[in-house]
């Protein structure tokens, strides 16, 4: 595959899965909450698939009723733990810049780096988590506006590197026996850094990381996260936007970061998908549409007409979508009354009906099949994809192909499972495509992502 572009593949750990219904499956395990092997058993997986990394999402409110999510292991105790059972996997340590410290998050990166060998990657986020409030856990006096969080990110980014990397020289170690002296002289730098949020005296009191540069991970749609992104990121894990809006927002942020003097081919597109795999497209069906059947609470009709634009509230959920929906109709009159980008939106869901009808539930589908399909794919625009293994590899190969993405952030819907299907059926399937790996190529993580030093 040398010279070939090719997919970059994440496993998110998540104790129960993602899905919020899947953990009452009869196959499904719930002990991840209380067994730290069952996410450990993730590494473990996505290793032997050669996949890049694993994210080790963070959370730091903590809300009764979302407990599968935000009950989550402290992110940098289980990385510590999964690095010393791989050798090549990465992990993408989630921190929030609104509520923790550059330095102490400096030297968690630092110290974490060099016990797994540079297969370290920061993902930083701002704010409140969507899964639980932290205010009420951290108090109010630490909480930035909406107007100061990113200017915080920007001084936590800054003061974060620059302790990483400017604290010591690489040949700090003298280890003069004869002379006594350990450290060579001059070899440590202070950082005296300055800002409106922090001061950060330094050096850093753990040595330099393994890698270059630990690559730092954006999220987020605002303007300013996305001028963030461009300035210190080499990774996006974006939303999936569809086809035909995708490769608008691809093309549009390889040219921002183009735009700072950057190679666009090192910043890497990542968007999630929970996927519903099995043997046959039938089987995934069916899976699906059994989990779909544990949802305790339905707002079938909002879901739907919010994500199409149009009115269903009236319509009984038996009936089937297409003798209900007007696939072009929706694609071209109803934007009329639309402007900006949630014309788009609604394009977008109409271009994409016929392909979601196609490929993942069925031309025969009723109007609560989509409402389902619809409700477990709009969490931040993280489409759902049900299907075999080449189904699923199909829907990989054209987005990476179309250049909508560079690769794809993978979430089970449930642990055990549906980790191993994938590394067992799709991984092989993309491998005979020429689009993956076949062993690790490099040591570092910024090696398998390929991403640059900014």
């Amino acid at each position: 595959m040398s010279g070939r572009r090719t997919l970059r593949l994440g496993l998110a750990a998540y104790g129960t899965g993602w899905d919020l219904d899947a953990w009452r499956l009869p196959e499904a395990t719930s002990s991840g909450l209380r067994d730290p092997s069952v996410i450990l058993d993730t590494a473990r997986t996505a290793e032997r698939g050669k996949l890049d990394y694993v994210f080790a999402g963070s959370a730091l409110g903590s809300e009764p009723d979302r407990l599968n999510r935000i009950f989550r292991w402290d992110n940098f105790v289980y990385a510590g733990h999964a690095a010393a059972i791989t050798k090549n996997l990465g992990f993408v340590m989630s921190v929030n810049s609104s509520f923790e410290h550059p330095y102490s998050v400096a030297r968690q990166l630092a110290t974490l780096d060099n016990f797994n060998g540079g297969r370290t990657a920061l993902n930083v986020v701002f704010g409140i988590d969507r899964d639980g409030d932290p205010v009420g856990n951290y108090g109010k006096n630490p909480v930035p506006t909406e107007e100061t969080k990113y200017a915080r990110a920007r001084e936590f980014t800054t003061v974060v590197n620059r302790l990483l990397y400017e604290s010591w020289d690489d040949d700090f170690l003298l280890d003069d026996r004869a002379g006594g002296t350990l450290v060579r002289p001059g070899s440590w730098h202070q950082v005296d850094f300055h800002g409106e949020h922090f001061d950060v005296r330094g050096p850093l009191n753990v040595p330099p990381p393994v890698q270059r540069h630990i690559p730092v991970v954006q999220v987020g749609l605002s303007e300013e996260s996305l001028r963030y992104g461009a300035d210190f990121a080499q990774v996006r894990f974006s939303p999936y936007f569809g086809i035909s809006r995708g490769k608008e927002e691809y093309r549009r942020l390889k040219e921002r970061v183009a735009a700072n003097g950057r190679d666009p081919e090192k910043f890497k597109i990542i968007p999630g998908i929970t996927f519903y795999l099995a043997g046959t497209v039938r089987e995934a069906r069916a899976k699906f549409n059994e989990i779909n059947s544990l949802q305790l609470e339905q707002e079938l009709p909002a879901v739907f007409s919010r994500a199409l634009g149009i009115d269903l509230s009236r319509v009984r959920d038996s009936e089937r979508v297409l003798d209900v929906v007007d696939i072009e109709k929706i694609a071209d009159d109803a934007l009329g009354p639309l402007t900006g980008d949630r014309a788009r939106d609604v394009k977008n869901g109409g271009e994409l009906l016929g392909r979601i009808l196609a490929t993942q539930i069925g031309e025969d589908a009723t109007l609560r099949d989509l409402y389902h399909y619809v409700q477990r794919s709009r969490h931040e625009q993280q489409p759902a994809v049900v299907g075999d293994a080449r189904a699923i590899a199909d829907w990989l190969e054209e987005n990476f192909e179309e250049e909508v993405l560079d690769g794809v952030q993978l979430f089970p819907p449930y642990h055990r499972g549906p980790a191993d299907l994938f590394v067992d059926l799709v991984v092989p399937e993309l491998r005979r495509r020429g689009i993956f790996r076949t062993e690790y190529e490099a040591s570092t993580l910024q090696g398998l992502l390929d991403t640059d030093d900014v």
